[in-house]
């Protein structure tokens, strides 16, 4: 079977081109994006491959649920593009025989739309790391420099918040709470005590 060399261009932003209230279009990395509005609020979605013969990726055809309003159709849209980019960037590089420069995947995944989490499945899933150096090779990633400190802020706040409905909290030497645990099997006479989402949910908002 002959293989299609495709020229993409990732660094590049999608824009949507048309009436976003009726019928929009837009062209990115080689591929076309389609978003009508056909009945009610149904709005219908499709993405092709213009470097392939304008071959059909997918469209809101192939699924049992209807996309309510355009920017839904549209994000769906979207999603699939970047995901079938993704999937056409891995594969490529997994038949190349040379070593494979992960740093720039890393990159050209971002520039893609995919997120750190999406990018550290992809790591673990197609080329076998282990979650931690799947983890590590993102987060020291030069394009996602910051991501890290973000994530142990984050993680520190989330558990610093969880600590005061927590049945058992392990503290750090410089008293940063480190772990938390919750009793989920015991028995608890408040029926309508609210979930820990909805206990913490109010403390991270601005």
């Amino acid at each position: 079977m002959k293989t299609i060399e495709k020229n993409r261009d990732f660094d590049q932003p999608i824009i949507w081109n048309g009436d976003l209230n009726d019928d929009c279009t837009a062209k990115w990395s080689g591929l076309m994006l389609r978003a009508e509005w056909m009945d009610e609020d149904y709005w219908w979605w499709c993405v092709y491959d213009m470097l392939d013969n304008e071959n059909q990726i997918d469209s809101s055809n192939e699924y049992d649920e209807r996309f309510i309003g355009g920017e839904k159709a549209r994000e769906k849209a979207e999603e699939v593009a970047k995901n079938y980019l993704k999937n056409e960037l891995v594969s490529k590089l997994k038949r190349t025989k040379e070593n494979i420069d992960f740093d720039r995947l890393i990159s050209d995944l971002k520039l893609i739309g995919i997120s750190p989490m999406q990018t550290i499945l992809t790591l673990i899933k197609d080329f076998e790391f282990e979650h931690r150096d799947a983890k590590n090779k993102v987060f020291d990633s030069p394009v996602w420099e910051g991501l890290r400190e973000q994530s142990e802020i984050l993680t520190q706040a989330f558990l610093d918040a969880g600590a005061e409905e927590a049945d058992q909290v392990e503290y750090y030497e410089d008293g940063h709470v480190s772990s938390i645990t919750f009793g989920l099997t015991k028995d608890n006479a408040k029926k309508e005590k609210p979930t820990f989402w909805k206990r913490i949910k109010s403390k991270f908002k601005y």
